[in-house]
Formats: structure tokens, C-alpha cells, sequence
């Protein structure tokens, strides 16, 4: 038997799929979500295409990438 917190977290995350996937803001649906949705959200962000992903706040804060560490001289 499904609490409603589940059955609320499975139509928030797919909510927020449906918006990244048509490049809408979706970032005030994340502090709904459990961390493990808020898991699986990112990484379903992170496998759209580039041009979908950076037309969110949440898409670009996610998909960018880190600076390279400067290699020490030995």
C-alpha cells in the first residue's frame, strides 16, 4: 500500500519530467521531492539533449561542467 507522500512524490517527479523535457522551469518542484526522486530527476536532466538542459536554471546548474584541477608541478 502507497502513502499518499509516494503517491505525491511519483506525480511530482513525473511533473518535473515533463517539464524539462519541454525546456520549462521545473526548479520549484525540486524541494517537493524525496532524495531519491531528486536523484532521479538529475540524472534524467543530465541525459536530455544540451539544447533542452540549458534552457533551465536547473538543466545548466546540473549539466555544467567542473573546472579541470591545475596538475602540480613535481
Amino acid at each position: 500500500m502507497k502513502s499518499n507522500y509516494d503517491e505525491l512524490d511519483n506525480h511530482t517527479l513525473s511533473e518535473a519530467k515533463k517539464l524539462a523535457s519541454d525546456g520549462n522551469e521545473f526548479s520549484h518542484l525540486v524541494k517537493l521531492l524525496s532524495p531519491e526522486s531528486a536523484l532521479r530527476l538529475k540524472i534524467y536532466v543530465q541525459n536530455l539533449p544540451k539544447e533542452i538542459t540549458d534552457l533551465t536554471i536547473y538543466g545548466r546548474a546540473h549539466t555544467a561542467k567542473l573546472p579541470e584541477t591545475k596538475k602540480r608541478k613535481k
